[in-house]
């Protein structure tokens, strides 16, 4: 029986936008064995489509045969984990590095890496878009509104509530997202995305984290839906080329913005490849699946492109606190290294002005099990690394090492990327001159969050191209706006100060008898402030000039 349930109000639309961007879409009662006969999927505990996924593999994979095939899948289907956290970290490194699997070739056993994903061709995957797709764990049955599958795999739930509760729709949509991890686990095992939306509001996030966890792809407060698609985010990524303007509406309301950034498949490939990490947490002893939020998703891909494509090689990501720089980094080198070929396995150098930074940004990188991340500790360290030539470092680094300047440059390659982080700070002396004439043909972009426009520190003239202010911005307002940063407010209050005994002029002629009243005036002009009477300590006795012993005991000579 067919009813109509609010909660379609935004179903509906999301599914419409997933096939507009070229998804194919099934409605989950044809994938339900108990309602379709001769169906797909065996049982409704099965979350992986594995009919499809065996098809893909082996357009993916041509070398493999029908055995290794089944191993592959069994693989992603029979993961041994103790959480779901762990099951998924597991297979996280499968999809993105692929799996190695013995295979029988001429009577030989030789290893082959089979890949789920085709990340270089998108045509290569099949994209499926279900809803209302049933699933059952135990005596619990769930349906979740819109399940993404990749191959076959289920990648993205999206979970949608009715538009009328404009206020508290999305975070219901959250929290039921939180309760189908535990009812029906299985389907979480390979997740990458969460999305929980109500037309007018949606946020994304990962599985395992609280509701306050997941993010907005762009700044909400404030902002009229039909001034949506003019919002400077929108407009950045529609000249990246990262949505195209057939997927928006012509007034795109919140979620068909999310939507149209996040699933559009090249965007949706980039995400899960380059940009979804597994942090662990020294406040919380725990790990932490990481995804990117909107502005570094944008910064780390203008300085890819810039790197690999512009003749201009540097330039200003002008972030505000709150922004992520540590990750940006993070993911920035990560993508680099994914544009090896092009780039020719570049070596990258990321500067800091303190050893406390530099640690905080080596162990970034470490917890998130970035591949040998080196902390050059010695100058002699440093410049043998960069001296020797030896491609793919990623080495951390502070300025202060470039003490020696140099005759000979250490390094004339050009793959080599520096990323300075606090640029404002200390990129102005003869450390960053050193620096400059070791790596003469480097590339250099700035991180800052207060870039310097002054004669003897500019940092625009030492990191942006002629007639650029900055590679990509996200300021202070719009860190406010995402609660990326959290405003201080201050209440002023009167002090409760009083001169005991009589007036200061009076106090200050009995203290200095011999004074004319030019040199008394310029005595209180000078030392009679409000700093000194609230620095002055309470005196204890009770004489006349109480908290006025604070003058006597200046130099008056």
């Amino acid at each position: 029986m067919k009813y109509f349930s609010e909660d379609a109000l935004s179903e509906q639309p999301a599914v419409e936008q997933l096939k507009r961007l070229g998804y194919t879409h099934i409605h989950g009662d044809l994938l339900d064995p108990e309602l379709k006969e001769d169906c797909e999927r065996k049982s409704r505990k099965d979350a992986v489509l594995e009919e499809r996924l065996k098809k893909r593999l082996s357009i993916i994979n041509p070398n493999l045969n029908e055995n290794s095939i089944a191993k592959a899948l069994r693989r992603i289907t029979h993961i041994q984990a103790e959480s779901i956290l762990e099951a998924n970290q597991i297979f996280h490194r499968y999809l993105i590095s692929g799996t190695s699997i013995n295979q029988d070739i001429g009577g030989r056993r030789q290893k082959q890496t089979v890949n789920y994903i085709d990340f270089d061709n998108i045509e290569n995957n099949e994209f499926l878009a279900v809803n209302q797709f049933w699933l059952r764990s135990g005596k619990i049955t769930g349906r979740p509104d819109i399940v993404i599958f990749i191959n076959g795999i289920p990648l993205v739930v999206i979970e949608c509530k009715s538009p009328v509760a404009r206020n508290t729709g999305v975070v219901d949509a959250q929290r039921q997202l939180i309760r189908y991890q535990e009812e029906i686990p299985q389907l979480f095992r390979t997740n990458e995305i969460l999305i929980g939306c109500n037309l007018f509001g949606a946020k994304y996030g990962m599985i395992n984290v609280t509701p306050d966890k997941y993010h907005e792809w762009k700044a909400q407060n404030g902002e009229k839906i039909s001034d949506m698609g003019n919002h400077p985010t929108v407009k950045e990524m529609l000249n990246l080329g990262l949505i195209e303007k057939k997927d928006l509406s012509d007034h795109p309301p919140m979620q068909e913005v999310l939507i149209a950034g996040i699933l559009n498949k090249q965007n949706l490939l980039d995400i899960i490849r380059n940009f979804i990490v597994f942090d662990f947490s020294k406040e919380e002893h725990k790990i932490i699946k990481k995804i990117c939020r909107y502005q570094q998703y944008t910064a780390v891909n203008k300085i890819v492109r810039r790197v690999s494509r512009e003749p201009h090689k540097r330039g200003i990501i002008w972030h505000w606190q709150g922004s992520g720089k540590s990750l940006i980094l993070l993911f920035t080198a990560i993508k680099l290294k994914r544009e090896e070929k092009k780039l020719k396995n570049p070596n990258i150098l990321i500067v800091t002005d303190r050893t406390k930074l530099d640690r905080q940004i080596t162990d970034q990188f470490r917890d998130c099990n970035f591949p040998n991340p080196v902390m050059a500790k010695t100058s002699k360290q440093l410049y043998s690394l960069l001296r020797g030539g030896t491609p793919g470092n990623t080495i951390m680094t502070t300025v202060q090492k470039f003490r020696k300047p140099h005759v000979k440059p250490l390094s004339e390659a050009e793959n080599i990327i520096v990323l300075t982080d606090e640029a404002h700070r200390t990129q102005y002396g003869s450390f960053a001159l050193n620096l400059r004439r070791a790596l003469p043909n480097a590339c250099f972009f700035a991180f800052t969050g207060t870039p310097l426009d002054k004669r003897d520190r500019n940092t625009y003239r030492h990191f942006s191209p002629p007639g650029e202010r900055y590679l990509d911005r996200y300021d202070m307002q719009q860190s406010l706006e995402d609660h990326a940063t959290v405003p201080v407010k201050y209440e002023s209050r009167l002090t409760n100060l009083q001169v005991v005994g009589a007036s200061i002029d009076t106090l200050i002629r009995e203290l200095f008898p011999e004074k004319t009243e030019k040199e008394l005036s310029e005595i209180k002009r000078r030392y009679a402030t409000i700093e000194t009477i609230i620095s002055a300590p309470p005196q204890n006795r009770t004489d006349r000039y109480g908290y006025c012993q604070s003058f006597h005991d200046q130099d008056w000579s």
